[in-house]
C-alpha cells in the first residue's frame, strides 16, 4: 500500500514539473511591442494601435480549422475598420517551407479576403506567445494587456465576446 502511494505521489510530482500551460502569457500580462511585415512589406507594430483593442490570430493557409474561421475573421476585420475601436492582426505562420509568402499571397487573392495579413517569418512572435497549435487567437486591451485567448478554431461570436470584455 505504501509503495503504491509513493509511486502515485512520484508520478504526480513528475507530471506537475513537466506540465506547461497552453500559452506562455497569462491573462493580465503586459504584451511587449512587436513589429511584423505585412504582405506589402510594410512594418506593422503593436504600438501603432495604442488605445484600441487588438485581436491577434495566428494561422496558416494549409490549416483546415484556420481556413474554416477565416471568413468570420475577414468580416470582423471589416467591422473593426468601420468602428475604429479595434483591429485584427492576422498573423501568418510563415515558416518558409510549408508556408511561404507566395502561398499566403495566393490564398488571400483566391479567397478575396481583404484583411491585412502580417508574416511571422522568423516565428519569434509565435514563440513569444507560446503558440503550440493553430489557430490561436489573443485579445489585447487598450492598455496593451492580454485579456483573452482561444486555442483552436473559434467563431466571430466568441472573439467578439472577448473584445467586448477587453473594452471594459
Amino acid at each position: 500500500m505504501y509503495k503504491k502511494f509513493l509511486l502515485l505521489f512520484l508520478a504526480l510530482t513528475v507530471a506537475s514539473v513537466f506540465a506547461t500551460s497552453a500559452f506562455a502569457l497569462g491573462s493580465g500580462s503586459q504584451v511587449e511591442n512587436f513589429t511584423l511585415k505585412d504582405l506589402s512589406g510594410k512594418n506593422v507594430s503593436l504600438n501603432q494601435f495604442k488605445g484600441k483593442v487588438v485581436v491577434l490570430n495566428f494561422w496558416a493557409s494549409w490549416c483546415p480549422p484556420c481556413r474554416n474561421e477565416m471568413p468570420e475573421f475577414n468580416e470582423m476585420s471589416k467591422e473593426f475598420k468601420k468602428s475604429g475601436d479595434a483591429v485584427l492582426l492576422a498573423v501568418n505562420m510563415t515558416d518558409g517551407r510549408r508556408e511561404t509568402k507566395s502561398k499566403v499571397e495566393n490564398f488571400i487573392k483566391e479567397t478575396g479576403y481583404t484583411m491585412t495579413v502580417q508574416l511571422d517569418s522568423d516565428q519569434e512572435l509565435a514563440e513569444y506567445f507560446g503558440i503550440r497549435y493553430i489557430p490561436s487567437t489573443f485579445v489585447i486591451n487598450k492598455d496593451g494587456k492580454l485579456t483573452g485567448q482561444i486555442q483552436g478554431g473559434t467563431t466571430k461570436a466568441a472573439v467578439m465576446k472577448l473584445v467586448e470584455e477587453a473594452k471594459k
